[in-house]
């Protein structure tokens, strides 16, 4: 009987340990960092072969003025470059992450490299086309080109390199590498500073809001009244655009708030079908994450736009010049609401996640 006992023993625990051993490999810690290299050697061949003369350089500034990406100040030839030095670099850091000893120069010199990198393609690539595209979708308008196409594309490989870090970090102070939680129980971060993140991003597209509605009443609000009138004969459905864009981020808002809120982790009981269920926690932040990104670097390149132009260090953007505040103004809130839109849902995502199936912390 006990012979039988021990046997059992051993197979349930054999069993954990191959469950355990399938979860190590197939986990995205695993494989995250090998994808950033991926991601690293296919752009930058991509940008090699823009270099050496081929079609399709997708960094051109379109007649967007000051409000083109970072990217498309530098020259073509100067920008292959320095995104094939980058991406090779990317290559050689990324095989050193995967190395189990931590080097006090090389832990830094990856640390540097990952979040300055993706950090770079966040801010210096996209444009305001993603996050128009995003928003005349909600008029039923759809306009998608190579160009945003590339904008995603870098965005992804900026998510690459951010977790490729981020577990690497995890490593290096021998947290989990799953959940970041070591044994001293310590609470995130985060976690403490949720709900001010979440009310930032509640209130920062309130302006944006306001004038826009107060377009859509006819209200020249910071800007010539001419202005309204020229915008309305170009654009017959401008009224309704405005009325579209100011409500979209109302509900933002609104939804934004559900982020620290009851209704935020359970549906209210009148939803139906799914009402008194719980929230999936993905179905919160992949959104916010993904208006973050967007608002962010829009904001982002706005903000440079109006600055580049109050110190007269490019050409006088016509809007700004003659429309004042009213046009350019409420975007500069948008860098503030995309950063706290993207940690809120860090927050969120922190407090709701429950026990770590690898290191059974939590």
């Amino acid at each position: 009987m006990e012979k039988k006992e021990r046997m059992i023993t051993l197979n349930v625990t054999s069993t954990l340990m191959k469950k355990e051993a399938k979860t190590n490999r197939n986990g995205w810690p695993s494989w995250i960092g090998y994808a950033a290299m991926i991601w690293s050697v296919l752009y930058g061949g991509l940008h090699l072969y823009w270099l050496l003369g081929g079609s399709g350089y997708p960094f051109g500034n379109d007649g967007m003025g000051l409000f083109a990406a970072m990217v498309t100040y530098l020259p073509a030839q100067v920008g292959g470059i320095i995104f094939v030095t980058l991406c090779l670099m990317g290559i050689g850091i990324g095989l050193v992450m995967q190395r189990p000893q931590y080097n006090s120069f090389s832990r830094r010199f990856a640390f540097a490299y990952s979040w300055g990198f993706s950090l770079a393609l966040l801010l210096f690539i996209p444009d305001t086309r993603l996050i128009a595209a995003m928003a005349y979708a909600f008029l039923f308008k759809f306009d998608f080109n190579w160009q945003m196409l590339n904008q995603i594309i870098c965005i992804i490989g900026a998510l690459f390199w951010m977790m490729a870090a981020v577990v690497y970090q995890r490593k290096a102070r021998h947290a989990c590498e799953y959940c970041g939680r070591n044994d001293d129980g310590e609470t995130s971060p985060w976690i403490r500073w949720g709900r001010w993140l979440t009310m930032i991003a509640v209130l920062a597209p309130i302006p944006y809001a306001f004038v826009r509605f107060t377009w859509a009443l006819d209200i020249p609000l910071g800007v010539d009244p001419q202005f309204l009138r020229d915008f309305s004969t170009a654009n017959p459905m401008a009224r309704l655009t405005e009325w579209v864009f100011g409500s979209v981020c109302i509900i933002g808002s609104l939804l934004t708030l559900g982020l620290i809120q009851k209704w935020g982790e359970v549906f209210p009981r009148w939803f139906p079908f799914i009402g008194g269920k719980r929230v999936p926690i993905m179905l919160a932040v992949i959104p916010a994450s993904i208006v973050a990104i967007a608002v962010t670097a829009a904001g982002f390149v706005f903000t440079f736009g109006i600055i580049a132009t109050s110190l007269h260090l490019g050409p006088i953007d016509n809007i700004l010049h003659s429309q004042g505040w009213g046009a350019m103004g409420p975007m500069i809130f948008w860098v503030p609401w995309g950063v706290a839109l993207g940690l809120a849902a860090i927050a969120y995502y922190y407090r709701r996640r429950g026990r770590c199936s690898r290191c059974r912390r939590g």
